[in-house]
């Protein structure tokens, strides 16, 4: 893929993302699922993609602007702090699984990236709030991010496929 097809599909991805973020605040998921803050992760979909399709950079840049796009948005430090910290560990942790594809799948990476995404911004809450009582609520947090993060490894693999540098 030549590079300006690189950046062009970069745009698109970001566009995506935010897209999907956007679309994710819509969806009522506190009526199926009574869990403060957990979201499906639609939007990882797309961070993954971009790893597998473009490279890390290219994803890097994709979630960051997705990210800054979003708090530009809605202008909420808070928000904020919660995704990057989030996103950062989750990207860091799937780049570094995504190299050893002998022992991670594109599924076991997203199951990664959802651990490291909670525990991330359970990280940032500690952080905010001053206070490490809202450790406890993590084991529920990696539980709901095995779910979400099966189902996003998932429609990322598929989406792989159906581009053309991916069959």
């Amino acid at each position: 893929m030549t590079r300006s097809k690189q950046i062009a599909l970069s745009g698109v991805l970001a566009a995506l993302a935010l897209a999907l973020s956007l679309l994710e605040n819509l969806v009522p998921l506190g009526l199926l699922i009574p869990l403060p803050g957990v979201k499906l992760g639609l939007a990882n979909i797309v961070t993954l993609v971009a790893l597998y399709a473009l490279g890390p950079s290219f994803a890097l840049g994709v979630l960051l602007c997705r990210i800054a796009t979003l708090y530009l948005a809605t202008g909420n430090f808070t928000s904020l702090a919660m995704s990057l910290a989030g996103a950062l560990c989750s990207f860091l942790a799937m780049w570094l699984c995504s190299r050893l594809p002998r022992c991670f799948s594109i599924y076991g990476v997203s199951l990664i990236g959802a651990a490291f995404h909670n525990l991330g911004q359970i990280g940032a809450a500690c952080l905010l709030m001053r206070s490490t009582a809202v450790v406890y609520y993590l084991p529920l947090l990696l539980y709901a991010g095995l779910v979400t993060g099966s189902i996003t490894g998932a429609v990322a693999r598929l989406c792989l496929h159906h581009l053309p540098s991916h069959r």
